[in-house]
Formats: C-alpha cells, structure tokens, sequence
C-alpha cells in the first residue's frame, strides 16, 4: 500500500468535472429523433375492481401515438399502474391521461398494521393480511428473563421511509428490427438487460443497456421496474423511441420503502453485566409485498437457548417495498440500542463498557474507544441522564452496526493499451454515485505504474464486460480484483516486450511515474509511452476476471451522536457525530468519506424527518413531494467526523451499507442522555420528543 501512488489516498472524482459543468448525460438528459414521451395512469384508488376502461378520447387526442392498457382488473395500492400512453410531448401525454375513463368498484382497504391484523380487516390475500414465523421457546426464555439479575422491556417503532432518489426512475427505449437499447437509470445494467430480454423473449445479445450516469439508488433501481418494460412496450409498438421519466409523486408511490417496525424486546443481564436472554415479538409493513423482517438480536452475544423471536409481516393497501440501503439493518439497530442503553443504566453500567463486554466482535472494542476519544466522551457524557440546567440540554450516544459485503466471482475486465500509451479499462459496472468509475481508473493507473492522466475508465454499458450490479456493498469487492487481475497482466505482457529491447528479463522490469526501469539496474529504462511504441499499431489488450485475494467481506462500526435538546419546544439538535468504520483497504479515503458522511445524513434525516404519511380514510399519501416529506437540509446537517479505520491486510470490502446503520441508535442514546426520557417511536419529532417528555413528567 505504501507504493500506490492512488489508492489508499484522497483522489477527486473522475467524473467531477463533468458532472459539475453538465456534460455528464444522465437518463434525463437522453433526447433522440423522433423521440415520444411516454406516461403511465396510475390507480388513484386504494383498493378497487376495473370494471370498465374507456381511453378512446385520450387515443384519439392529436399528437398521441398510442394507448397501452396493462390489463389491470384489481388494483391494490393508490399509484398502482393501469395503462400507458406516448405521444408526441408530455404536455400531451397528461392531458390525454385526463381523459382516460376508468370505472372502479371500490373494495374496502386498510393502510395501517395495527387495522389490517385485525380478525375482520380487509384482506389482501386470500390468505389473510398476516404472515409470520418465530423461534426458540418463550416460556424458557421468560424464566431466564425472570431469574436474571437485571431486566428491561419496552416497545419500539419506526416508521416506513420511501426511496427518494434525487434522480427518479426512467427508461428510454429504441428498437432498431429485434434490437433493442435502452438508457435506464438502474444499479445493474447487465440484471435490466436480462429483466428486459426475458420479457420480450429475445436473446440478452439483442439489448443493450446504458447507464452513464446516475442519480442514486440505494436498492430501489435493481429491477428494470414497470416504467421500463413499458417504455420498450411502447417504443415496439410506435416504431419510435420513447422515454419515460417518473414524476417525483409517482416515484413515492410505486417504486418501494423501508418497511416499518414495530419491537416489544425484553433484555436481560446477570450481576457482571452478560447478557443473559433476547425476547422478541414484532410487526412490519411492506406495502402490499412481504418482508418487513430484520435480524436480531442485533450484533450482541446472546446465550444459546436464550433467544425467543416471534414475527410477523403485515401486508396493506399501499406500494411494496423494495430493498433500501441496508435491509433490516436500520430498524434493528434502532431498538436494540435504546434497549441495551436501557439495560446498562439498570446494571449501573457505563454504556460503551457494557456494549464491549456484550460485542464478540473485537474489531469494535477498539472502535468504541477511538470514537469514544473523538466525542469526548468522558467529559460530554451526562452522568445523570438530563441533568443539564436550563432549556438547552446536551448529551452524547453510541451505537454499531456489522454488514457483509464481499464480491461477485463472475465479474470481467478488458484492459487495452495503445500504442501511443493511452489506456482503456472497460467493465460493465454502473455508479451510483459511489466513486467506482474514480476507483477503476486508480487500480488501473497503479498498477500499470503510469499516470491517471493515461487511463480512461468505461463503465455503464452492457456491450462492456459482466459486472454485477451494484448492491450490497459488493460492488468495489467485485470490481477492484478483476481491475487489479487484468491490469497487472496487460502490464506483464508489454513488459516482456519492452525487455529485449533493454537486454534485461521481463521479470525484473517495473514500471513507476510512467518509466519501465530494471530493478537491478536503473540506468535500464524506457519511458511508458516509448514502451507502447514497441507495440507498432496494435494494441494490447486482455480480458480476464475476478481472482481471490483482493477483498473480502464483514466489516463492523460504530457512531457517536452529541445532541442539543430543547425541552420547551422539544426540538433535536445534533451537534457532531463521530462515525467510525472498517472496511478493509480504502481504495479512495476521500470517495471513502464521502459515503461515510451520506451514511450519517441519510440516517439523520430517517431518524428526525422522513415518514410516509396514508390518509385512513382515502388510502391516499398525503406527502409525496419534497415539500412534505422532509429530508434533511445542509442547514440541519451537524460536523461529521468520518474516521476510516483501515484494515489494508483484509483487502477491499464495500462501505455503502454499513456507513447508514448506527445513526438512528446513537441519535437515540444521546436524546436520552440529554433528557432523561426515552423516545421510541421514530420519526424523533419535536412533537414526539414533547411527549417523552410529558409522559415521563419532564426532564
């Protein structure tokens, strides 16, 4: 790591300039000849037959090419798609969308968990509203509970976040005979080539698909989604190209959230502070999909036998989820940390002692300490919780979070030399913001030796390589490898040419700064350029994949929140936040950052701020724009401290998950530490924290 030049180091983006001076192209910004608009009719109903579509009127509208009926005879959700239309602007397509008429027979419909698990709630499903599963055995576990020196229990909530890509969802689609491209917004453009191949049953060679650039995802963009088999439908059946941008209100509706949480847990410890026994029985929505499960007990060591969980998904009336930024990941450190901070304080414990006496991963032990030094948390811990004099009272929490990521074995590369010394790296990876592209053109120029300036990344095109999509975290675990692999073999087959030529063997030769040297003798070297030379006209070029040896997966962390709380009017201050990570070797620390202080924000602006809120009696969202659905502004943002704890010997693993899980639980901890009251329900409102405070009789 010492002698890269690149990685390891704070490099700018690559594609900073262009995105800055506007010549980056996203999906917005795709224009062709002949180009119609596409526009998709949505259920403004909750729950409803078809009984009758009528969009004659909309058809014959001057300037619309065609009306596309989905073929729809129930919708279940407001925003579920009915039918489509292109024309010729947008202006058209909405005013022929006015003039679609639908005939419903509405059913009755139910948009909260608590209504739908009810034994006469409108059903879904045939099945019932409700599915569940559980494990290990309560009445055992009660008692452990009951004979355990120290106990706690309450009740937890958080709230459904909607996906809210600043880029919204889009396709634009172009048939040329049985080929088609499109330009979608999408975190795998190799996974929307096969979605769109298999729906049109036509070979994965007959599409190809592009994404340059990208506005975000955070897991809502894996699919190829309705909007994009209807765009190619439509581009099919007109014989012209056609785009299809969601709005910022059906991007709310109909392209997923984080499902809700609801957490009865009871903890338990013995006299040391062990944890002794997990109690767990929830709920969660979805929308209309299952899946609002989490793991738990989260990150601490809980006794074998010692764990009762009972769960169960509830389905309503409303959009289905979608993965979002660490699955279940959030709600579970929410809960377990309020509990565990609950726990320490019954136990007479210092909460990071507690939390290192209860975590078997030793990777944070020495994370709790360094964070604990950043926040100061000697001084700025309040010994009694809430003790502050005044309005305006302080306090400081802690949190962690662990996450998987790793890197797919399938990935490929091409690495071209030319023989005027440019270099091409080529793989069909897509960013999303992260810096992967950035990240390509570091591993190539160090480990070829020569400058960046020499190297040009390509990425967003299923014509390149495989390379899977961009998920999980395992998007650098599965790039950088194949990057490092290919490169380093392009690089052994110039330098076997290059080693006649300076009567030396090809083993000897490196290549640094852009000059091939012997390292047995300096005076032997030739300059990158003159060395490509060598290649009279052709071009080197090698295609290989991923290898074992460069990444690895499962990193740990922790945040530490300092808060201001004001008790009259019950609003959250934070003040700095502390965020410390693993993540094996920082190919980028800058772009590394970066995502550590996204992480912090996004999950500030769940914790605080984000909340879909249904309307009971028309099933509606009442908040699907960014003027009602807050999310958190430059002006609310605290200092963020992001500390990468490097572990370069455990090669590359993603950081995007990882980086938004402990927020919630450290902003939590902290509020109590302020105040002395517990707020368990998210959002954490000024009104919700004034009634913590209510209830527990104030600070």
């Amino acid at each position: 790591m010492d002698k890269m030049k690149y990685v390891g180091h704070d490099i700018p983006r690559t594609d900073g300039p262009e995105k800055v001076n506007g010549s980056a192209r996203y999906s917005q910004d795709i224009v062709l000849p002949g180009m119609l608009y596409g526009l998709i009719v949505r259920s403004p109903r909750p729950h409803a037959y078809i009984e009758h579509i009528d969009f004659t009127k909309a058809a014959k509208l001057p300037g619309v090419a065609t009306v596309l009926n989905l073929n729809k005879y129930t919708v279940r959700y407001v925003g579920e798609e009915i039918l489509a239309l292109a024309a010729e602007s947008m202006d058209i397509a909405e005013d022929a969308a006015a003039l679609v008429e639908i005939k419903f027979r509405d059913l009755p419909f139910v948009v909260s968990e608590e209504a739908a698990m009810k034994e006469d709630a409108p059903r879904l499903d045939q099945n019932g509203n409700v599915s569940g599963w559980g494990d290990g055995n309560k009445a055992e576990v009660e008692k452990i509970i009951e004979e355990s020196a120290f106990a706690v229990e309450n009740t937890l909530s958080t709230q459904v976040q909607t996906h809210a890509c600043l880029e919204t969802h889009s396709c634009t689609a172009k048939w040329e005979g049985d080929k088609l491209t499109a330009w979608v917004s999408t975190q795998g453009v190799h996974g929307a080539r096969s979605d769109l191949a298999q729906y049109f049953e036509i070979p994965v060679e007959n599409v190809e698909v592009i994404c340059e650039y990208m506005g975000g995802g955070f897991g809502s963009k894996f699919p190829v989604g309705v909007e994009g088999v209807v765009a190619a439908r439509l581009a099919k059946i007109t014989g012209k190209p056609v785009k299809l941008m969601l709005s910022r209100h059906e991007e709310f509706l109909a392209v997923g959230n984080r499902p809700s949480s609801h957490q009865h847990l009871k903890l338990a410890c013995d006299k040391t502070g062990k944890i002794t026994a997990f109690w767990q029985e929830s709920y969660g929505t979805g929308g209309i999909s299952e899946d609002a499960s989490f793991p738990s007990p989260y990150i601490y060591k809980v006794p074998d036998g010692a764990v009762y969980k009972k769960h169960e998904d509830v389905r309503i009336n409303a959009g289905p989820a979608r993965a979002m930024r660490a699955p279940g990941h959030p709600q579970a450190n929410f809960a377990m940390e309020v509990i565990m901070d609950m726990l320490a304080e019954k136990a007479g414990m210092d909460a990071i002692e507690f939390r290192i006496l209860n975590d078997p991963n030793e990777s944070r032990h020495h994370q709790y300490r360094l964070g604990a030094e950043k926040i100061g948390w000697t001084a700025k811990r309040r010994k009694t919780p809430g003790s502050d004099k005044g309005p305006l009272k302080r306090g400081v929490g802690v949190s962690s979070g662990t996450w998987g990521g790793g890197g797919e074995k399938d990935a490929k590369a091409i690495v071209e030399i030319f023989p005027d010394g440019r270099v091409v790296t080529s793989i069909g990876t897509q960013d999303l913001g992260t810096g992967i592209r950035t990240c390509v053109h570091q591993v190539t120029a160090d480990v070829l030796g020569i400058p960046m300036s020499l190297v040009t990344p390509k990425i967003g095109r299923t014509s390149l390589p495989f390379a899977p999509g961009s998920g999980g975290s395992i998007t650098i675990g599965s790039v950088t490898p194949v990057i490092n692999n290919v490169a380093g073999k392009a690089l052994a087959e110039l330098l076997a040419k290059v080693a006649p030529a300076l009567g030396v063997s090809a083993g000897d030769l490196v290549c640094e700064d852009g000059v091939i040297f012997s390292t047995a003798d300096r005076a032997k070297s030739m300059k990158w350029k003159d060395a490509c030379a060598l290649l009279q006209g052709r071009t080197l070029s090698v295609q290989d994949g991923w290898v074992e040896g460069f990444s690895s997966s499962g990193v740990a962390g922790c945040q530490f929140v300092e808060v201001e709380v004001d008790v009259e009017t019950g609003r959250v201050k934070p003040i700095k936040v502390v965020a410390v990570q693993d993540f094996g070797l920082p190919v980028n620390t800058l772009t590394s950052r970066s995502q550590l202080n996204g992480g912090v924000i996004m999950g500030l602006s769940w914790a605080m701020l984000e909340d879909r809120s249904l309307d009971p009696n028309t099933g509606t969202m009442v908040n699907p724009n960014f003027e009602n659905y807050k999310l958190l502004g430059p002006m609310e943002m605290p200092e963020i401290e992001a500390v990468i704890d490097p572990m370069p010997e455990r090669g590359v693993i993603g950081l995007g998950e990882p980086a938004h899980i402990p927020t919630s639980g450290a902003l939590v901890t902290a509020i109590h530490n302020a105040t002395g009251v517990w707020v368990t329900k998210m959002p954490i409102t000024p009104a919700a924290v004034l009634e913590a405070l209510k209830k527990n009789g104030g600070a």
